[in-house]
């Protein structure tokens, strides 16, 4: 028995760093986006062959996006970026037809790093009874 509890504790901590990688996004096939030809394709064409984009441009309506991204996740990095697929088509709006079509990988995002600046609230400035006179002000007031 001394010597089960150190196997499980050491099975335990091997099975707990294994990795479980997820896909996300859609599939793209290889096969299907060969047969898109700007100039040739048209918009419904696109839909029959990839399906919905994952999304469409803010202000470009004419723009769609496909990602797939998949994804490695241990208890220590939840979030370990293996690959990154962008599919860019872009609509000529006159005939309706793919103007180009760019794919972008993982090595052509950008690395954001968060602001370390904080917003300032009036929260934070005043104090629980200044807080709780306002509050009643705005009771007396109805």
């Amino acid at each position: 028995m001394a010597m089960l509890v150190p196997a499980l504790v050491g099975a335990s901590f091997i099975a707990g760093c294994t990795e479980t990688v997820n896909t996300r996004g859609q599939v793209i096939l290889p096969s299907r986006l060969a047969q898109i030809q700007p100039g040739t394709t048209t918009r419904q064409d696109v839909l029959q062959l990839l399906g919905s984009p994952s999304t469409q441009g803010t202000l470009n309506d004419n723009r769609w996006y496909y990602v797939t991204s998949t994804v490695g996740s241990t208890s220590l990095n939840p979030h370990n970026l293996k690959t990154r697929q962008v599919v860019v088509i872009d609509f000529d709006p006159a005939t309706d037809t793919v103007l180009t079509l760019t794919e972008k990988g993982k090595q052509d995002g950008k690395e954001v790093a968060p602001a370390e600046a904080q917003t300032p609230t009036h929260g934070q400035s005043l104090g629980i009874v200044d807080q709780l006179m306002g509050n009643l002000g705005g009771l007396v007031g109805k």
